[in-house]
Order: structure tokens, then C-alpha cells, then sequence
């Protein structure tokens, strides 16, 4: 199994425990305005759109520590330099 479908099914797990201690699935559907289907979806691991993930993350008050690890990886890599361009801007020919 690959990074991606373990994080997906971490993921998953993590929704399903949190979301079942206070609602149905058709609940938190409704809170955050997406479907019972998507929600389903999330649970079992398949993909869905970053943002239905956040919204629903956040809606089960588990955002936050997501965001305090995404900015203690930011604060690591942010002084790295930026990598220039490698294209090479290439001059039209003047056909007119």
C-alpha cells in the first residue's frame, strides 16, 4: 500500500471515530454541505475534494492539528531557495 491510500485510509478511520461519537453520517453531510455519499467515501478511503476535506476535518474540530504540522513543515522548508526557472525565454521571430 502505497503513502497515499494509507494516509487516505488514516484518514478515513480517523473521520468515521470521530464523526460516530456525535453524529450519523447524514449529519455531518448536512453540516457541511456535501452529501452522505461523500461522506461514505472519506470513510472507507477513496479520494474526494481537498476542500469537502477540510470542511469536514474542521467540522469535526480535527483540523487543527493538521494545521500546526503543516506549518512546523513549513517553517522547515521556507528557507530553502526558490529554484529559478529552467525555461529559457526564447524570442519571437519578428515576421511582420
Amino acid at each position: 500500500m502505497s503513502k497515499v491510500e494509507y494516509t487516505k485510509k488514516l484518514l478515513g478511520n480517523l473521520v468515521k471515530q470521530a464523526r460516530a461519537a456525535s453524529m450519523d453520517q447524514e449529519e455531518l453531510a448536512l453540516r457541511t454541505g456535501t452529501s452522505k455519499n461523500t461522506i461514505s467515501r472519506l470513510e472507507r478511503g477513496k479520494g474526494i475534494n481537498s476542500d469537502t476535506l477540510f470542511t469536514v476535518l474542521d467540522q469535526l474540530e480535527v483540523l487543527d492539528p493538521l494545521i500546526e504540522t503543516i506549518e512546523k513543515e513549513y517553517e522547515l522548508v521556507s528557507n530553502n531557495p526558490l529554484r529559478k526557472s529552467s525555461l529559457v525565454e526564447k524570442e519571437l521571430p519578428n515576421d511582420f
